[in-house]
């Protein structure tokens, strides 16, 4: 008795040998596959490495050194942008400032132009009352004068008439009742 079979039936040895033969020529095939594809595979293999080093690796490192480059950049950006709105804020807090300064500069004007005015005003005024009072001091003056002169002609000629007819030398007193009863009768 063989492996495969009876060695005295015929059939079964003949295939058996035929099954051999297949699963030599397989194994040879496979053995022959394996030795041709294995320079392949380490050709593959030293390729692999040898694009790892010479071409992953830069090529790692310079997309590492472009990532760097482009959030340094956008830190960068982002730290101006801070400083940029920190110095509009300034600016606006600045120019408020000015906005009101200015605002109480034109207001602090308008209360001293009116100040001003109303002490040129009351100054006008208080020069035309003056003037109004010495006019009237003056009229009164020129009034009381012209009294006097008109009362001193009054009496000149009230003097000379009394001397006339009464033919005699009139006295002070007499001279100075004729006169106050011809003055009072005038006035009214």
């Amino acid at each position: 008795v063989t492996l495969f079979g009876n060695r005295a039936g015929g059939s079964a040895g003949a295939s058996a040998i035929t099954a051999m033969r297949l699963y030599s020529c397989k194994i040879y095939e496979t053995n022959t596959l394996v030795r041709n594809y294995i320079p392949y595979l380490v050709a593959l293999i030293v390729l692999f490495v040898f694009l790892y080093f010479i071409a992953y690796k830069p090529v790692k490192k310079y997309l590492d050194a472009r990532k760097n480059y482009v959030e340094k950049n956008i830190r960068d950006s982002e730290t101006s942008k801070a400083m940029y709105e920190k110095k509009v804020a300034e600016s606006d807090v600045m120019i408020s400032k000015a906005r009101k300064e200015a605002g109480d500069i034109i207001a602090k004007a308008k209360s001293d132009a009116e100040v001003s005015a109303e002490s040129i005003i009351k100054n006008a005024n208080e020069q035309a009352e003056a003037r109004q009072r010495a006019a009237d001091e003056a009229i009164a003056q020129a009034e009381e004068k012209s009294r006097r002169a008109i009362r001193e002609e009054i009496v000149n000629v009230a003097l000379d008439a009394s001397k006339a007819v009464l033919g005699r030398e009139v006295n002070k007193e007499d001279n100075a009742k004729l006169v106050d009863e011809f003055v009072d009768s005038v006035d009214e």
